[in-house]
């Protein structure tokens, strides 16, 4: 007799193997598993993950002040339900009162020192005015009466009387060149307290709208939700926040959704109106029916780490459970995108080839694998319906049990191909 040879041992493991893997016993992870055809109705879903999200809401945002950021006295606890005109957030006002109250005194002030000024330049019209009058007189007497004959009256006398003429006259016109200069200086003085009075009212008028806007008061009724700011953290009070900010949102919770992305290769099967059961981590043993509100035209990466692309979909949820679903929570849904009654199904692990000509690895009764081509009247991520090829009872080998499974056709003789892991497992 001759002694057993090392190949044999091994080709009697991988057979082992695999009939352990056609019983439909995993064993090892490199077996062949196994399962059978069962007869039964096929609902074809895709997945779909994101958040949910309101899709009515109104964001709460700190006024557009003018005097800048504004710190937060007080505010809603977020989860309230808020109807409108409640208040929301009410920031602290103590120093803008103040401003208020400096800016006010510095425009009184500005406007007595204009007047001040207006009441001087007034009187001191009035004198130059007397002096111009008084010397006009003075001019014209001693014109009037000016001494010019050489034989009655002196040298000196004539002189002295042209002189007093000539100081009349001088006066005169030193008042209107007076008047002339007290008017330009005094309108300049009265226009830098005018800017100064202007600036005044300008800051007044700034910190007066700024406390018009210390109390924020809901635009609509709802739920109140915090939003994030860019470090993940949410309004807080004594929090100083710039103008412009959305520190929180009003959502109606009778329109809360899901927005979730849904791999392009399934997207093009999804209409909308389609059903879908939505389950959200933060609710575990809870599902929620919604249906496709809609669905992206164009997919896009969502990750910049990843080139594989999404398409966006929403769908909207068909009950209104605002004290627990609340914007930002992460969901996942089952989207339904067909049916097929009464079918031959197997698991989608189980389906080999191309979408053109997919076919099955057969586990027959003697131990061995057959190939058989089939026509799929639908897939899903996780299950096949077959129309063709198989009959109830067969069963299928999963996955890349056996070489074959790259796509390469069995003998035509029908024999058994080893598992390639089993065959490893062997050695």
């Amino acid at each position: 007799m001759r002694p057993a040879r090392p190949g044999r041992a091994v080709l009697a493991a991988g057979v082992a193997a695999l009939l352990a893997g056609c019983g439909g016993d995993s064993g090892d992870p490199g077996d062949a598993v196994a399962v059978p055809v069962v007869r039964a109705s096929l609902e074809l879903t895709v997945p779909a993950e994101g958040e949910l999200e309101a899709f009515k809401a109104s964001p709460i945002a700190v006024p557009r002040v003018p005097t800048g950021a504004l710190q937060v006295k007080d505010l809603v606890p977020e989860g309230s339900i808020v109807a409108p005109g409640d208040v929301l957030v009410v920031f602290d006002d103590s120093q803008l009162v103040i401003d208020r109250d400096n800016h006010k005194a510095s425009f009184l002030s500005a406007s007595r020192r204009i007047t001040s000024t207006e009441l001087e330049s007034d009187i001191e019209e009035g004198k130059l005015e007397a002096v111009r009058e008084i010397s006009s007189i003075e001019r014209d007497s001693a014109e009037k009466f000016l001494i010019t004959d050489e034989e009655v009256y002196s040298l000196k006398e004539i002189l002295e009387s042209r002189l007093r003429e000539r100081e009349a006259a001088a006066t005169v016109v030193y008042a209107d060149a007076a008047v002339q200069l007290k008017d330009e200086f005094y309108d300049i003085e009265e226009r830098i307290l005018d800017v100064e009075r202007g600036q005044a009212a300008d800051k007044l008028r700034r910190v007066q709208t700024s406390l018009a806007n210390v109390v924020l008061r809901a635009p609509i009724g709802g739920l109140v939700v915090y939003r994030k700011n860019w470090r993940g953290g949410t309004i807080g009070i004594g929090d100083t926040i710039w103008p412009g900010n959305v520190v929180m949102m009003i959502v109606d919770p009778g329109t809360t959704g899901m927005l979730g992305f849904v791999h392009e290769r399934d997207a093009a099967g999804i209409a909308v109106g389609a059903p879908a059961r939505v389950t959200v981590d933060a609710l575990p043993g809870r599902e929620f029916e919604g249906t496709v509100e809609r669905i992206a035209e164009v997919s896009r990466p969502i990750r910049a780490d990843s080139p594989a692309k999404f398409s966006e979909v929403r769908i909207r949820l068909a009950v209104d459970d605002a004290a627990t679903l609340k914007p930002g929570m992460k969901a996942r849904a089952r989207i339904v995108v067909g049916r097929l009654d009464d079918t031959l199904v197997v698991p989608r692990a189980a389906i080999r080839g191309d979408s053109e000509r997919p076919w099955v690895l057969v586990a027959t009764a003697d131990g061995k694998t057959e190939r058989r081509d089939v026509r799929l009247g639908g897939q899903d991520a996780v299950k096949a319906g077959v129309l063709e090829g198989l009959e109830e009872g067969e069963r299928v080998l999963l996955g890349d049990a056996t070489e074959t499974a790259t796509g390469d056709a069995p003998p035509d003789d029908g024999r058994t191909r080893r598992p390639r892991r089993a065959a490893r497992s062997a050695r």
